[in-house]
């Protein structure tokens, strides 16, 4: 493990869908004032950790193992690591069954003591006591989420697919039955529990993935995979409410291509989102009107790679890494901080079958 200068750089965490005994979890260093990036360390205990989370304050990093057995109803897994400070190096703690099929998504909620999972192919998720030392605790509850929808080849069943804390509620995008699932955790007796809050209707074939609120105004957006629209929301503290305000599309327009959405996010600025398309291989960068929510299209930016799967926003908000899952590269774009457009900045990082971006810092 190399080390990394603390003062002018930050350290980058990167999931891939590698795995079979070689390296899947790779840890980077980025120049906070260029954006390139150097590879200083990987790690091989975790088979296709395709999204991970990270624990800045206690120091801990999360791994969904996008596994599924031969029923498609079992056999993914959910790991654990410390994170040295200093350094960033990682210990592997060890893992847990995620009790369903190809996990996609987790959450820490804010105490750092417990753990939510989504399962995508079984359309499930899951939820864990963390212990002091960073160790999973045995599975506590799972809710199963059920229904379809109009897609056959894609929403024959339900497919949790991301897990968005807000509020102390957890916010479930199914893919599957175009709902929005929202959940209060709770203690049940000595365990945490899930405790069904309420459900929210995307529209029909939309697919939601993922999804990001604002730092400081009640709006949330939704990414949609499979008609390639961004659903925004306004959003009731108090009663942890979604109602739609706006959806607009993702593509340019007249784009006749095969293209999915993936990843979604907020600069830190709160004035722009940008979401990601694979297929078309870009980000789409939108204005945000801070009076309505109501998004205002602004760019179409190249990821300089194949299907960006997912991508991040630096904690200063002055670079965008984009993993192009494909062409096998993590590529660096520099924001515009008066306008929210993205600029290529020459800078790629080869890492193979990059699949989710975290930072710590």
């Amino acid at each position: 493990m190399q080390r990394y200068e603390k003062q002018s750089s930050r350290i980058v965490y990167v999931g891939t869908y590698n795995g079979g005994g070689d390296d899947s979890l790779y840890v980077l260093s980025m120049d906070k004032s260029t954006g390139k990036l150097s590879a200083i360390g990987a790690y091989a205990e975790v088979e296709m950790p395709s999204f991970l989370t990270v624990d800045t304050e206690r120091g801990r990093l999360f791994a969904v193992s996008e596994l599924q057995d031969e029923a498609g109803k079992e056999g993914g897994e959910v790991a654990s690591y410390t994170v040295e400070k200093e350094t960033g190096a990682l210990r592997y703690i060890g893992k847990q069954p995620s009790f369903g099929a190809s996990p996609c998504h987790l959450v820490t909620d804010r105490e750092g003591k417990r753990l939510v999972v989504a399962n995508y192919t079984s359309g499930s998720v899951s939820l864990y006591p963390i212990e002091e030392d960073g160790t999973i605790g045995p599975l506590a509850d799972r809710k199963r989420h059920e229904g379809q929808s109009v897609r056959s080849d894609r929403q024959e069943a339900a497919h949790a697919h991301c897990t968005v804390l807000k509020d102390s509620r957890i916010y479930v995008a199914d893919l599957g039955t175009d709902k929005i699932m929202i959940y209060n955790m709770q203690e049940n007796g000595e365990k945490p529990a899930l405790v069904l809050h309420g459900e929210v209707k995307v529209h029909a074939g939309a697919g939601p993935r993922h999804m990001a609120f604002h730092p400081d105004l009640p709006y949330a957006y939704v990414i949609n995979e499979l008609d390639s629209t961004i659903t925004a929301f306004a959003y009731g503290q108090e009663d942890g409410t979604l109602r739609e305000i706006q959806t607009v599309s993702a593509l340019p327009e007249g784009f006749a291509g095969e293209s999915y959405c993936a990843d979604i996010h907020i600069g830190k600025s709160g004035d722009y989102l940008y979401g990601s398309n694979r297929g078309h291989d870009s980000i789409a960068v939108y204005r945000i009107d801070r009076n309505s929510g109501k998004l205002t299209l602004i760019q179409h930016e190249p990821t300089g790679g194949a299907w960006p799967r997912n991508f991040a926003v630096t904690p200063d908000g002055k670079f965008v890494l984009a993993a192009n899952q494909y062409s096998d590269s993590i590529v660096t774009l520099a924001v515009n901080e008066n306008t929210g457009r993205l600029e290529p900045t020459g800078h790629e990082l080869r890492i193979p079958k990059p699949v989710c971006i975290q930072f710590f810092e």
